[in-house]
């Protein structure tokens, strides 16, 4: 039974301390800064990765080209 009463409280500390948790969270504007910042940073890295994608192609066109040039010239 003293048992029972024990988890009982301990598991009423654990939800109050994570409800004191989650309004802390909710007041503290820097978490608020923290999450704008990955966002963005987020965005940024998928831009660079979609445009990576997209110049890598180009310049393997470009250099498909120009080597096709230099055989050509050679032959």
């Amino acid at each position: 039974m003293l048992n029972r009463r024990f988890k009982k409280h301990i598991r009423k500390d654990l939800e109050m301390t994570f409800t004191q948790f989650v309004k802390n969270l909710h007041r503290e504007e820097s978490g608020q800064d923290l999450l704008e910042y990955a966002l963005v940073l987020a965005a940024v890295l998928t831009a660079v990765v979609a445009g990576s994608a997209s110049l890598a192609s180009d310049i393997s066109t470009a250099l498909t080209t120009i080597n096709t040039k230099i055989q050509t010239a050679i032959a």
